[in-house]
């Protein structure tokens, strides 16, 4: 009967043991399990096209700036000499209304303007000979009066082609003008679109970080919609972990913390930036100690940062 009672006592304790939490930390309110939690920035470009080069490659660290990948600028780059072309046509126009003619149109009405102030010297001879002649009775009163009428209309001429002249050379009508103004700045803002949308299929990195994954390769289709890669700042690897309701009043944002990992050579740190205002249940992906030790991460190097963490990866958080 002794012999009978042992073997349950030793297996009923070994069952209270089974069902006693292995890990009191949490109990003692100082250790949380979290992971690291990445907030990825899917860049696209703004309009659809091709892809011609990817410049970077999954696990590369880019600096804010840095091009990351191009589309086709056929199309972009014709319509950008096209709008260019217009733009300068514009402004031809518009130079010329204000400068009120052509050289060759202007050269033209001052040669005629010469031209009639020689027929008016050759008239007012004429006249003064004829009425010279007239007062000594050489010549008859109708030549006089035949040479009065040529000077008068020479000097109708001489008047009538200073008039063109001033006319060629004056500038154009003020609405003549403001209207070709106007033109030039629209051509203008056809010229800043074009240029600018020649330049959104440069896309470039928006911030420093790492390149986690390539979502499209080239001769792919991208847009808007349909991202190309997808980048990880460093302040955007958050750790994320669970707090107990009943622990909630002794933490606060902006406490001070530690983490742990498996294979960290030491602790880090780190600082609650945020507290969810509503309460969930613990989600699946805490896992315990002895979860852990299935999992398998893929290894890099990564610089003394944030990023030294991957995501997903389980973290200790440590409160001093």
């Amino acid at each position: 009967m002794t012999r009978l009672v042992m073997p349950i006592a030793i297996l009923f304790i070994g069952l209270l043991a089974a069902c006693s939490p292995t890990d009191t930390s949490e109990e003692a309110g100082q250790h949380y399990q979290g992971y690291a939690e990445a907030r990825l920035l899917y860049l696209a470009p703004r309009t659809l096209g091709p892809l011609t080069s990817v410049m970077v490659e999954e696990g590369d660290q880019v600096a804010s700036g840095a091009p990351l990948f191009s589309l086709d600028d056929g199309t972009a780059k014709a319509r950008l000499e096209q709008a260019e072309a217009a733009l300068s046509a514009a402004r031809a126009r518009l130079a010329d209304l204000r400068a009120g003619g052509r050289k060759e149109n202007i050269a033209a009405a001052r040669q005629g303007v010469a031209q009639a102030r020689a027929a008016l010297k050759l008239a007012q001879d004429n006249y003064a000979r004829s009425k010279e002649l007239v007062a000594k009775g050489q010549a008859p009163q109708s030549r006089l009066d035949r040479d009065t009428a040529a000077l008068s209309q020479t000097q109708a001429a001489l008047r009538a082609e200073e008039a063109r002249l001033a006319l060629i050379r004056a500038p154009a009508r003020k609405d003549a003008i403001a209207a070709a103004a106007e033109e030039v700045r629209r051509q203008k803002a056809l010229v800043a679109q074009s240029a600018k949308a020649l330049n959104d299929l440069q896309v470039v990195a928006p911030t420093a970080g790492s390149v986690q994954s390539l979502i499209r390769r080239v001769g792919e289709i991208a847009g808007p919609s349909q991202p190309v890669l997808a980048l990880l700042p460093p302040a955007q690897l958050r750790i994320r972990f669970f707090i107990p309701e009943r622990k909630l009043g002794a933490i606060q944002v902006g406490q001070r913390v530690k983490l742990t990992c498996d294979g960290c050579d030491e602790a880090r740190q780190g600082r609650i930036i945020f507290i969810a205002q509503g309460a969930e249940f613990t989600p699946p992906v805490i896992f315990t100690e002895k979860e852990r030790q299935k999992l398998v991460f893929m290894a890099e190097v990564l610089p003394d940062d944030p990023t030294r963490f991957h995501p997903g990866q389980p973290v200790l958080v440590v409160l001093p």
